[in-house]
């Protein structure tokens, strides 16, 4: 699998190579080959998607209210806007997957 086609994809290289494909492995690849999933990372990375997205809605669109904020970044930062942007990029290509996953997932 070509990690540095991924950084060239997302225009970003990683210094640490190892927590990259860890990032990339799905639990399903990692239970058949009994390596750690990316579970914790994605739990992080949630967390850091959306401050990112609270912090530019609120200095972006100062005229909206706490609740209305809140309900741009839930559609923003959901599993369906996720996963169309890792559609539009092609992550499927750089996804650790196992057997049954790359099955019947990206279709």
């Amino acid at each position: 699998m070509g990690l540095e086609k991924f950084e060239k994809t997302i225009g970003y290289s990683f210094k640490n190579n190892e927590l990259l494909k860890n990032a990339l492995t799905h639990t399903s690849y990692a239970n058949e080959r009994g390596i750690v999933s990316n579970e914790k990372l994605e739990f992080l990375g949630d967390a850091i998607l959306e401050f990112v997205t609270s912090e530019y809605l609120y200095e972006n669109y100062k005229h909206l209210k706490e609740g209305e904020m809140t309900k741009v970044r839930a559609s923003v930062v959901c599993e369906e806007s996720l996963y169309k942007i890792a559609m539009k990029l092609n992550f499927s290509d750089f996804l650790y997957l196992g057997k049954s996953e790359r099955a019947n997932r990206w279709q």
